[in-house]
């Protein structure tokens, strides 16, 4: 989970809202600033949700939505513009440790079965560097998430670990690498593409 700083004020303010003194928490067993602390990450996990996607973000996923309709012997069959990403398609994320926000675009949330298939549907991450945004991963997966220390976990089509279709498919857990911006499998299928979907196209 990314954390965002919470201003002095807001933190004394919920440590009150919690019952707040120091004397209380000693009392209380910490129970306060427990509290308190909960409080400042609920706080910050909000924040993280309410951000804003980089412009370029939502410039592509519009433009993949729409162009899902790309017909030019058929111009007027098709349905009305989409302007805006739907919400939870592009999320805020912490994949590399550097404290900058990185972002997740999932095309579960798209409205086509386009980007979906029997290994999940496209999934595509961001990475924040020095220059800007690289993209590390663009996939069909079920899921993606971020693991800690710079990883991520993603599960996948059950071909590339042999497993049965009902046994949900394959977990591969990968690592991003600052000095060549990658990611890199650290458990799980060796043949797995990170960059699968991409390369396909």
């Amino acid at each position: 989970m990314l954390l965002r700083a919470v201003p002095m004020t807001a933190a004394l303010v919920l440590l009150a809202a919690c019952g707040g003194s120091s004397s209380d928490s000693a009392e209380e067993g910490g129970g306060a600033a427990r509290a308190a602390g909960d409080a400042m990450q609920m706080a910050g996990a909000a924040a993280t949700s309410e951000q804003t996607p980089p412009e370029g973000l939502t410039w592509i996923a519009v433009r993949d939505i729409n162009r899902v309709y790309d017909d030019d012997n058929s111009p007027t069959d098709r349905p009305p513009l989409v302007t805006e990403p739907p919400e939870g398609m592009i999320t805020p994320v912490d994949v590399s440790p550097d404290s900058q926000t990185d972002w997740r675009m999932d095309y579960t949330e798209a409205g086509s079965t386009q980007w979906c298939g029997t290994g999940g549907c496209r999934q595509r991450l961001f990475v924040s560097t020095p220059d800007g945004l690289v993209q590390v991963f663009d996939a069909n997966a079920d899921t993606v998430e971020a693991a800690g220390n710079g990883q991520i976990r993603a599960r996948v089509h059950h071909i590339y670990c042999d497993a049965e279709p009902n046994e949900g498919g394959c977990v591969v857990t990968l690592a991003y690498d600052a000095s060549s911006r990658r990611l890199v499998i650290v458990s799980g299928p060796d043949d797995f593409n990170p960059m699968g979907f991409a390369q396909s196209e």
